[in-house]
């Protein structure tokens, strides 16, 4: 069989075209695949449909071990085939070894994540080729890791091939694979020790409860003796994206829409877009791709008739139903929108110069980032051209890098970050560049807060740049964030897809006074956001001169 029509490709393709109902993470996933398919050989990956039938085929030995399916064989669902296949089957062309060793499954209550993962977990026992694998049900309670650990006792019992004593071995505490001399158990922080573990596969459970960081790197770190080790995270979405869940949920994206290369890293995230209407049964299935199998429709729509009742129930509804992060506060402009159409499409920056340009910079002096946004208009739509500095900080770069955001390399390496080495930024650096923009592009303004900004305010002065401050309060921000928001809505903004400024822009969080004025909160925010700031303030300024020269040319005509 050719990789393109194994299942895993099928149902790629199926979402890709609009087939198969699913959220625009999933769809990248898809798309990822299909891509792979043609140009991750190039990188020493192959996708081996033997290897990806044969977890596939094993799920077949395995039957529900409860509800109303108890006693029926595990079929898994095209969706379901392809996580595991994906996982099983992307392999390196030399070694065969498994491509992916970090995995994140994202989806709603009750879609059957804990028991499919029973799947992996004891066929990685039997058929890796694995000296004495360990197995844990990670959790933070017992509780929580004993759910799963209790259906795969259920499933090896109910299996009249694996509850063959030369397979598995159930314990009240442990499940023994003899052949292989394997082991699966619990783990937690209110349970056993995880001091000396060497887990081969690990399944941690409802990861959006995981408050322990130290319980996390554990597990994690301790799998670095094993050749091809799986960390399966499991979860629904969770409350509070400054969490451990949060950052898996986060980077997942990243790696989905390519702003970080992670070859290592499966995520499947099937969440609906944050703006779809609750009552909608299509956003239903986009958060719950085992809607129809696991529980009816009509049963989902009492959830939401009662949800939409007694709206304080609405919040989980839409954490645990519709699989949607529901902090308090929302991201002011979704992902998807920021890169729908042509917005994200790449752009040569040479195509612009000699072009007229508004500049904004929001600068710091310590830890934080410094932003300098061009906005160049062009027949009605506004390039926005960003340029990123960052201190390496006290104890270098990359210490910096493994501490705040592991993306932080990966935007250097691909030049949408300039480190500057110390502990804060180089202002002289900063004036090089304005200096470089200049030679290449028609600056009309140079708008700036003037917190922070004397010396290199006076400096650009000296040099003859047109400067113009621009307060950060409701007064200097509310029209140009209003003005932002609608180019973004009309898709009048190309910017090139910079992931320095898709990030910031997507931890901005506004701040709204009586008069509906608004601005960005930097201290509200989920992160840093000077770059977004910039830009805003950039686009502003463009869209005003734009303004005033078509109002001369209609003076002029």
């Amino acid at each position: 069989m050719e990789a393109i029509d194994h299942p895993v490709s099928r149902y790629a393709a199926d979402v890709v075209e609009g087939k198969e109902v699913a959220g625009e993470l999933v769809r990248l996933a898809c798309e990822r695949h299909l891509l792979d398919l043609e140009t991750a050989g190039d990188r020493g990956w192959v996708f081996d449909c033997r290897k990806a039938d044969q977890v596939l085929n094993f799920a077949g030995m395995l039957q529900h071990t409860v509800g109303p399916k108890a006693g029926e064989p595990l079929t898994l669902q095209p969706w379901q085939m392809f996580r595991h296949g994906s996982v099983f089957g992307w392999r390196h062309a030399e070694t065969g070894l498994r491509r992916f060793r970090s995995t994140y499954h994202q989806v709603g209550k009750k879609n059957g994540k804990t028991t499919d993962t029973a799947v992996p977990m004891l066929f990685t026992q039997l058929f890796d080729g694995e000296a004495a694998p360990q197995g844990y049900c990670a959790a933070t309670t017992r509780d929580q890791a004993g759910l799963l650990f209790k259906e795969m006792k259920r499933m090896i019992r109910g299996s009249s091939v694996l509850s063959n004593p030369s397979f598995f071995k159930v314990w009240q505490s442990s499940i023994e694979a003899p052949r292989t001399s394997g082991s699966i158990s619990c783990l937690s922080r209110d349970g056993n020790s995880a001091d000396g573990i060497n887990p081969h596969f690990a399944a941690r459970d409802e990861v959006h409860r995981w408050t322990d960081r130290e319980l996390a790197e554990i597990v994690v770190n301790s799998m670095l003796a094993r050749s091809q080790p799986i960390d399966w995270a499991i979860t629904t979405a969770g409350a509070d994206r400054a969490s451990i869940c949060g950052e898996l949920r986060e980077y997942s994206e990243k790696v989905l829409r390519g702003d970080v290369v992670d070859d290592r890293l499966f995520a499947y995230v099937a969440e609906p877009p944050e703006a779809a209407d609750p009552g909608d049964p299509t956003t239903w299935r986009m958060g719950n791709p085992n809607l129809g199998v696991a529980f009816k429709e009509e049963d989902f729509a009492r959830i939401y008739e009662k949800a939409s009742v007694i709206q304080g129930e609405m919040p989980n509804f839409r954490r645990l139903h519709l699989n949607l992060w529901t902090e308090g506060a929302q991201t002011w402009i979704a992902r998807d929108i920021w890169d729908r159409g042509l917005a994200a499409a790449p752009f040569p920056i040479e195509k612009l110069y000699g072009r007229k340009a508004w500049v904004a910079m929001d600068l710091s002096r310590t830890t934080d980032t410094t932003g300098i946004v061009l906005a160049v208009p062009v027949d009605g739509v506004i390039y926005l051209v960003a340029f990123c500095f960052l201190p390496e900080g006290p104890k270098g770069f990359i210490v910096r890098a493994q501490t705040e955001n592991r993306a932080y390399v990966d935007w250097r390496d691909r030049g949408y970050l300039e480190v500057h080495r110390g502990g804060a930024i180089d202002e002289d650096q900063v004036i090089e560049r304005m200096k470089w923009l200049r030679a290449r592009f028609d600056i009309q303004e140079v708008v700036y807060d003037r917190w922070g900004m004397k010396y290199v305010a006076g400096e650009l002065e000296k040099l003859r740049f047109p400067m113009l401050e621009h307060g950060q309060g409701y007064a200097g921000m509310s029209a140009p964030t209003k003005r932002f928001e609608e180019c973004v809505m009309k898709g009048r903004i190309r910017h090139g897809g910079n992931p320095v400024l898709a990030h910031q822009l997507g931890n901005v969080m506004l701040d709204q006074d009586a008069a509906e004025n608004v601005k960005p909160n930097k201290k509200k925010s989920k992160g840093r956001i000077d770059v977004a700031v910039a830009a805003i303030m950039a686009l502003g300024r463009a869209e005003v001169g734009e303004e005033k020269r078509k109002a001369r040319d209609i003076l002029i005509v």
